[in-house]
């Protein structure tokens, strides 16, 4: 976004209860202007039709990874001025829907007592030995080897190798003698276990998780040892998972993940590892069972320049506060249950009752993502000083009778705003 303003955004309750929505548009408010893509921003794209067809049930394969790669950290206890020494780890699942043979890149490394980037230079893998435990390790590149493991339990090995450095590369490190290579040992231990996994749901969805219908279900999939202690294993990235529907259609789009299911309708779905883990399930309701929600209307900024507004008060000088009035849906409830879900910005209209003071216009976004809610893409840019209005309705909740919440504020001083274009 603009000057990265909005990666700094706070956003704190304006402490209104949600109101009734008007029967009825009040003279003179503004009217929400559509997302035909006129003031189109790439950060938020407007709603896309479904690529895929809704079934009742689907099953998903598990996804793997059989490449290995990333920055190693190279240890300060055991490297010395004339050889750095690595400790590196990989955690592998075992089983037929999981690659037998991992690929694992050694392409760089960082010292932290040398800055934060990787020391420059390419490594030439020269020997690997030392092996110990049910793996065979073989060197597939010159900074590439294979892994295979047979196996429960911890196996270890080494990698020898060399890192040439350019002229100049070790200038800002003072671990190690200036030198054009630089000997590097790998020391690697890799734990391989037969994965039992778990359907997650996050704990604040609480005991019983709700979303709201043409949302993407909150799960997420976990592997335990055979201990009953949590594994990572590098080589799977979701299990295989079958999803049965009960009152609700489901779609994926192709090569996604479980989180990525999207349920609609009015009913329940159940989430089973394919390995026969414990199901989970999660219900799914219609924008009519909505009944509450909480909404915050605030003025982003940076370095303290963000303002919470309240109802009824005056402003005077923006200095680092953007010039737009956001609105963050900060909960949605059925019922007295909180959903689980993220606010839908096409169920909810962004209105101003005083244009000519703030003006809602095209789409807007955050950057990254806001802790404390849901950006609404519809927001209203202050043009001048005077009294802004803003309403936001979401005129599907609440059974088809609709919820609302509304602020009205005095800002003066508004020439030193900072521009926020969508």
């Amino acid at each position: 976004m603009r000057r990265g303003l909005l990666q700094f955004l706070l956003f704190m309750s304006a402490g209104l209860a949600c109101q009734p929505a008007p029967s009825a548009s009040d003279t003179g408010v503004e009217e929400p202007l559509p997302d035909d893509g006129d003031n189109a921003n790439p950060l938020c794209p407007g709603p896309v039709e479904p690529e895929t067809s809704e079934v009742a049930a689907l099953s998903l394969p598990a996804r793997t990874i059989s490449t290995l790669t990333g920055a190693y950290i190279a240890s300060d206890q055991r490297s010395t001025r004339t050889r750095m020494v690595v400790e590196g780890q990989a955690a592998l699942a075992l089983g037929p829907d999981y690659p037998s043979s991992v690929t694992i890149a050694l392409d760089s490394v960082i010292d932290p007592r040398c800055c934060c980037n990787p020391i420059p230079g390419a490594i030439t893998i020269d020997q690997i030995g030392a092996i110990q435990g049910a793996i065979a390790v073989e060197q597939t590149g010159p900074t590439t080897f294979s892994v295979r493991v047979s196996e429960e339990g911890t196996s270890t090995f080494e990698v020898s190798g060399v890192l040439a450095v350019p002229e100049g590369g070790l200038d800002a490190c003072s671990a190690y003698d200036d030198t054009r290579e630089l000997p590097v040992t790998l020391l690697m231990t890799v734990q391989a276990a037969r994965p039992r996994w778990q359907i997650e749901i996050p704990a604040e969805c609480g005991a019983s998780a709700v979303i709201q219908s043409n949302r993407p279900l909150p799960i997420t999939t976990a592997a335990f040892d055979a201990a009953g202690l949590r594994f990572s294993p590098q080589n799977v990235e979701h299990p295989a998972v079958d999803v049965v529907g009960t009152g609700v259609a489901l779609r994926v789009r192709e090569g996604g993940a479980p989180s990525d299911i999207v349920a609609t309708g009015d009913g329940s779905v159940v989430i089973t590892p394919a390995d026969g883990g414990a199901s989970r399930e999660v219900s799914v309701i219609p924008a009519a069972r909505i009944d509450a929600m909480d909404v915050v209307f605030a003025l982003p900024g940076v370095a303290g320049g963000e303002r919470p507004l309240v109802d009824g008060e005056t402003l005077e000088g923006f200095h680092r506060t953007g010039n737009r009035v956001v609105a963050v849906i900060s909960g949605l409830a059925s019922g007295g249950v909180p959903l689980c879900s993220e606010a839908r910005s096409e169920d909810f209209e962004v209105t101003s009752s005083t244009p000519e003071a703030c003006a809602v216009d095209g789409r807007f976004c955050e950057s990254s993502e806001i802790p404390r809610g849901d950006l609404l893409t519809r927001s209203a840019e202050v043009i001048a000083d005077g009294t802004c209005a803003v309403r936001v309705d979401a005129p599907a909740f609440a059974g088809g009778a609709g919820l609302g919440a509304e602020i009205s504020v005095t800002l003066t001083g508004t020439e030193s705003m900072i521009d926020l274009t969508p």
